[in-house]
């Protein structure tokens, strides 16, 4: 069944509850730890006071007045932090709510009262009503039409808010912030304040070559980090010991790398699952040894005291290979760790979602006659071309059409029926993400004797030998060559080259 089903949306849509998910988890955690921080300077307040006997009534009274403001201000962070909570759970519950939506537009399904309500919410949630979730969508309902241009919306809109990479203004929230003001609730669909931390962070490693950011959200979600083996750290630090390479401060750098860096060397510091950051890790601390003595070296270039065995060593293929660490592959290393850790840490595909949704729609209408497609030409091979070239007695149009590339692919026999190619595969703007992607298995008919050519159409064998009158004498003459014509492409093959195929 190629129809879509109330199942087929919700295991598509369960993504969006992840995020929400950890995102409350974590709120939670900052509660509780705000919660036992206060408790503690609270009772550490209060005793502190009880035993101040030798203070004035005036001092107590300023501890006092001190205590109250920092609980006030406790209570305002609380509030804030109650606030979040109330706002991802509200998320979970609209995005529930859009998946019973569809519970409207089920095909056959009719409203019945209050006491079927039960049973569909349980089909939509996966519970007791599989039998309903399995149910086609009309697609005919309007309604219907609407709620996937939402979901399109939102496609959209996530791409461009991941993918942005100006730090003035995020096209991808403004079209969300236009959006909602006709449908509030799209705000609530889509996580875009976390997106676009994540791409002001990325942002600042790979254009700005700032660790502020990166490392002020490495500080903030430490503990879950390091639950997942994280080598984020490695990176930061691996970059900052760079950074002060590359601006001369040879011996600050010394001892940074004492302080921050030597302990990655040390297998006692890594858990077994952790094996393979330390090899790595460990290969690139020894490079950074190298790195050290050369760029003390060049120093002293421009000194007397440079001794010929040193120019030498500056002028090498070695040094030349340490300066590639001071390149810019150091920030898109720290930059992939990045990625890798917020998806992790979120539950987050790496991919778009709407290439996901575009890769499963193309291949489904992806077929041999794409003109992306790189065997789908009018000549291949330039000796079939000029063979076929010699044999043409009319000349002039069908000369220029072995050689013009706009005629190459479907879209000059579309130009000769008078038709337009509303192929998305064949559209330039879905090219690339096309191009790679399997073909369509689809069949229309099967003919007899069929037989596929080297350019990889097929066709029924018994056409190609028995051409009609118009194509009679060009093909009589082909035969004797042992050769035939493909009849949409114009390419001409050896009979030999031909394999005959059987249908699936």
């Amino acid at each position: 069944m190629t129809e879509p089903t109330l199942n087929f949306h919700i295991q598509t849509h369960q993504t969006q509850f992840k995020i929400p998910v950890e995102l409350i988890k974590k709120n939670f955690k900052t509660i509780q730890k705000l919660i036992e921080k206060q408790k503690k300077q609270l009772t550490d307040d209060i005793a502190k006071i009880k035993r101040a006997q030798a203070l004035s009534s005036a001092a107590k009274l300023e501890l006092i007045q001190r205590l109250i403001r920092n609980f006030e201000a406790f209570q305002k962070k609380l509030t804030l932090a109650v606030k979040k909570d109330e706002e991802f759970r509200s998320r979970l519950i609209t995005r529930l709510e859009n998946l019973l939506e569809l519970l409207q537009f089920v095909a056959g399904l009719e409203t019945k009262g209050a006491g079927e309500e039960g049973e569909r919410e349980g089909a939509a949630t996966g519970g007791n009503g599989d039998d309903e979730a399995d149910k086609v969508l009309d697609l005919h309902n309007p309604n219907l039409i609407n709620w996937y241009r939402d979901q399109t919306n939102l496609l959209i809109i996530d791409y461009l808010i991941k993918s942005n990479t100006r730090s003035d203004a995020n096209i991808g929230l403004l079209l969300l912030k236009n959006l909602a003001e006709t449908n509030p609730k799209l705000m609530k669909l889509i996580d875009y304040d976390l997106f676009e931390n994540f791409n002001q962070v990325f942002v600042s490693i790979v254009q700005d070559h700032d660790l502020t950011m990166i490392i002020a959200w490495f500080n903030e979600n430490r503990n879950a980090l390091k639950k997942i083996s994280s080598n984020l750290e490695f990176e930061i630090n691996y970059c900052k010991f760079l950074t002060l390479i590359e601006k001369g401060d040879i011996n600050e750098a010394i001892n940074y790398s004492r302080e921050n860096l030597s302990s990655y060397g040390n297998k006692e510091n890594y858990s077994d699952q952790d094996s393979v950051n330390h090899a790595m890790n460990l290969e690139r601390l020894k490079s950074l040894g190298g790195l050290l003595v050369f760029r003390s070296m060049e120093q002293e270039e421009n000194s007397n005291s440079l001794t010929f065995s040193n120019k030498l060593m500056i002028n090498s293929v070695q040094f030349k290979e340490y300066q590639k660490l001071l390149s810019n592959e150091r920030w898109e290393s720290l930059s992939q760790c990045f990625i890798e850790n917020f998806t992790k840490l979120y539950g987050i595909t790496k991919n778009y979602p709407i290439y996901i949704y575009l890769s499963a729609g193309l291949s489904s209408l992806k077929t041999k006659s794409c003109y992306h497609n790189a065997e789908n030409t009018i000549f291949k091979d330039p000796n079939a071309a000029q063979d076929a070239m010699e044999m043409d007695k009319g000349g002039g149009e069908e000369e220029k059409m072995l050689t013009d590339r706009k005629y190459r692919g479907p879209n000059h026999y579309y130009q000769i029926l008078n038709k337009i190619n509303n192929c998305p595969v064949c559209s330039p703007e879905l090219f690339k993400l096309s191009q790679n992607l399997p073909y369509a298995q689809l069949i229309t008919n099967i003919f007899n004797n069929p037989f596929k050519l080297p350019n990889g159409n097929i066709y029924p064998f018994d056409k190609l030998l028995s051409p009609n009158d118009k194509y009679l004498l060009e093909k009589n003459t082909l035969l004797r060559l042992n050769k035939i014509k493909d009849p949409l492409t114009k390419e001409i093959f050896y009979i030999d080259h031909c394999i005959r195929v059987f249908p699936a």
